[in-house]
């Protein structure tokens, strides 16, 4: 017999993670379309100030997932995002996280089947919309099957991710040019906020990784601070060898531009790698969404699965197309109202939460919110001003 722990997970026993496991699947469900899209948005600001923006909102983004982390280690019942807001602010602020929750996964899906049309149709030489329908059914099909099979997923496509930004990136950095390092444009200083805190964001994952690691706190919180890291030096490597070689040429799908502009093996690596990046957190988000809806609004799982894999098909099909404007609302306004919320059901959790936490180790609770509070909150006026626009 395997005597390898299991934990009750969605209804089914299945086996607990290791923290190395943990961390492939925050790194792999936070790596996505958003890698894609940072180099395009931080080449109309400069380089310098767009690396400022992925290490400070980094920071940030750890200080966040801390918070979640401890809300769910507080948590007895088996909740998402949404769930854990109903239970320590009420029913009102659970009906308005479960709408943040649903749009924003919702928009997050439809971004990577439009990122993935794009980069399967540079690859392949086909149109952009057929690359973007073999890949929803592909994606689809994983989500559909659930957590145990994406997260195997998960572990072989975020080595191969990692592997594949690492050699891109040490190819371009050679090639920089340093007057794209010294670009600098005062007016578009708020356009990578968004797009940014889309590509950082990973709170779905946080729970989802507590969820088949329950029995231990320290190495739960290990998981939590790693797997939050390494997607912020992986961009900041990426996006510094990108913009220094392309500048201004960057496209707002970034491997697309440099394939056209190398060709080779770059344009066969630079595709192949946001394929599989988008495709790892496609199957993640799509799953994170699916557990909303069974766990924290009682759906059913055919009922959430026609959900969850079908709605985004049907906003592409209607023409929902515009690559960085989804990341740009979805990072900026979803996400910022989604944080802000979650900080204070932490807040109460610390309070009234069913469980101690006291080998989590989360400690000065103010000195980490007050931080997360006034960037999202500046994260969500900043988008509203841009969809006024």
């Amino acid at each position: 017999m395997d005597d390898q722990p299991v934990v009750l997970h969605d209804g089914v026993y299945k086996r607990t993670t290791s923290t190395a496991s943990a961390v492939f699947m925050i790194t792999g469900m936070t790596i996505g379309a958003g890698i894609l899209g940072l180099p395009y948005v931080i080449a109309q600001v400069g380089l310098r100030v767009g690396l400022v923006y992925i290490i400070l909102l980094g920071i940030v983004m750890i200080l966040l997932n801390l918070m979640i982390g401890e809300i769910a280690v507080r948590t007895n019942e088996k909740l998402q995002l949404a769930g854990f807001v109903g239970r320590y602010l009420g029913p009102q602020a659970k009906a308005l996280m479960s709408v943040i929750v649903v749009l924003s996964g919702l928009g997050v899906l439809l971004a990577y089947i439009i990122g993935e049309g794009q980069s399967i149709g540079a690859l392949l030489g086909v149109d952009p919309r057929y690359g973007a329908l073999v890949f929803w059914a592909v994606g689809g099909f994983f989500v559909w099957r659930g957590l145990q099979t994406v997260k195997t997923m998960e572990k072989i496509f975020s080595l191969a991710v990692m592997a594949i930004i690492a050699g891109l990136s040490l190819y371009f950095l050679p090639k920089f040019e340093m007057a794209n390092w010294a670009f600098f444009d005062s007016a578009q200083i708020f356009l990578p906020f968004g797009v940014v805190l889309f590509a950082l964001h990973s709170a779905p994952a946080i729970v989802e990784a507590h969820a088949v690691m329950p029995g231990s706190q320290k190495h739960y919180r290990r998981a939590v601070i790693i797997g939050t890291m390494i997607p912020v030096v992986l961009y900041v490597l990426f996006v510094t060898a990108v913009v220094g070689v392309s500048g201004l040429a960057t496209t707002p799908v970034a491997t697309i531009g440099m394939g056209q502009t190398f060709g080779g093996w770059v344009l066969v690596a630079g595709n192949l790698f946001a394929i599989l990046a988008m495709g790892t957190a496609f199957m993640g988000t799509g799953v994170a969404l699916k557990q909303t809806l069974i766990w924290d609004h009682k759906m059913s799982h055919y009922l959430a699965n026609l959900a969850v894999v079908f709605i985004p098909l049907a906003l592409f099909i209607l023409g929902f197309n515009n690559f960085v404007a989804i990341l740009d609302i979805v990072g900026g306004l979803f996400v910022g109202i989604e944080a802000v919320l979650l900080v204070m059901a932490c807040y109460r959790a610390r309070r009234n939460g069913d469980l101690g936490a006291s080998r989590y180790g989360v400690a000065y609770f103010w000195l980490l919110a007050v931080p997360v509070l006034v960037v999202f909150i500046l994260a969500s006026v900043v988008s509203v001003i841009n969809i006024i626009r």
